[in-house]
């Protein structure tokens, strides 16, 4: 049942031999050795003090069990008003064990360390996480904007490389409509030189196509240079818009990692995570500490109405309650203190035979050599032995 300790033997040494051993081999002769004699003296003293010593200490144990056995047959005639509240108390004592061993079996998402930090910081964590939330948000939106502007300052980049891309390809196609213009109208000259045929219309058609695309070229180049022109601006501002945006970013960027390294987090959901937990545990300890408030409630009024019953030992009951409230743990209780008390009267009874054993044993050597009575007047004195001498 686990309602008392059980008395424990001491072991017994093993070693020495038994007083009446020594005793018969003084009989064989060695009676006469002194080395033997004060063997069988210190043999017989040893064992008799043990067998006292077992004795007394079974005593005393068969004493409190014989209280307890009386305190269980008190507690069972316990009626009325007095039973209703130890009942009432040892249910409650009962379920308030239950409900603290429920909730205790939970294993704290922080360390010790971690909730000592929170319970200096209890004030502002919680402004804090949602500090850490915005910031956290603010970083992602700026980091979103960077990403459009890297986008658009690429495009417009882009956009400049083309323009120029373009005008460089006009220069070329410029420089060779050149080309064959000078070529088709010296081809011209030639043969109007050479076979006199008047070549004029051709030659005055080659000038206006070559006019024609200067022309294009010309207006092309100063749209792609405009173009161009507007695209630098749109980048350059898009840069300086780019640097503002970076030093915001860095600040905020700045701000998050501090935050990460003064609480130990990695984000604001952890960290909210952590407080949440934080919270649990100190409202389980506050629950644990009105559970042992209420508790030592229920022990009082079982110990006081114990106490009025005239319980010698009020204190062990309010460790097993349900033996108040069970009438078939009583039961068990009842019987496992008969079956200890049996045990203590058989282990009282076993020593004191074994005191006598060896009473006896020095008596009777002393009978048998009284030249040696002087030597064994010691224990005869100590352990009262002449009255039985007699």
């Amino acid at each position: 049942m686990g309602l008392f300790s059980w008395f424990k033997k001491k072991k017994k040494k093993n070693a020495k031999p038994q007083a009446d051993s020594i005793r018969q081999a003084g009989l064989t002769g060695s009676v006469t050795d002194a080395e033997v004699r004060r063997a069988f003296y210190d043999e017989c003293s040893e064992l008799i003090e043990e067998a006292v010593f077992q004795s007394e200490q079974a005593k005393n144990e068969y004493g409190l069990v014989t209280t307890y056995l009386s305190d269980v047959q008190k507690i069972e005639r316990l009626s009325g008003e007095g039973k209703e509240e130890v009942e009432a108390a040892a249910k409650t004592l009962i379920a308030l064990a239950k409900e603290k061993e429920k909730h205790g079996n939970i294993e704290p998402g922080i360390s010790e360390a971690q909730k000592g930090f929170f319970a200096l910081h209890e004030k502002e964590i919680p402004k804090e996480i949602e500090w850490l939330k915005s910031e956290e948000e603010r970083q992602r939106d700026i980091e979103r904007k960077m990403k459009l502007l890297a986008g658009d300052k690429a495009a417009y980049q882009i956009e400049i490389e083309e323009c120029m891309d373009r005008n460089e390809f006009l220069r070329k196609l410029m420089l060779g409509i050149s080309i064959g213009v000078a070529v088709f109208l010296v081809i011209f000259f030639a043969l109007s030189q050479k076979t006199g045929v008047d070549l004029r219309i051709p030659f005055l058609l080659t000038v206006i196509v070559a006019v024609v695309f200067a022309m294009y070229v010309v207006v092309s180049t100063r749209n792609n240079i405009y173009k161009m022109k507007v695209a630098e601006i749109k980048r350059n501002k898009i840069i300086v818009i780019e640097n503002k945006i970076k030093l915001r970013y860095v600040n905020c960027t700045w701000g998050i990692e501090y935050a990460y390294e003064k609480y130990h987090t990695t984000g604001a959901l952890q960290l909210e995570t952590m407080w949440k937990e934080y919270l649990r545990i100190r409202a389980e300890e506050e629950r644990n500490r009105v559970n042992e408030r209420q508790q030592e409630m229920q022990r009082s009024i079982i110990i006081r109405e114990l106490h009025l019953l005239g319980v010698m030992d009020t204190g062990i009951w309010v460790l097993q309650p349900q033996a108040l409230i069970d009438k078939s743990e009583m039961v068990e209780v009842r019987h496992s203190l008969n079956v200890r008390r049996q045990k203590l009267r058989e282990h009282i009874d076993y020593n004191m035979k074994q005191k006598e054993r060896n009473e006896q044993a020095i008596i009777q050597f002393v009978k048998e050599h009284p030249e040696y009575a002087g030597e064994a007047k010691v224990l005869i004195e100590r352990y009262h032995l002449l009255s039985k001498m007699q």
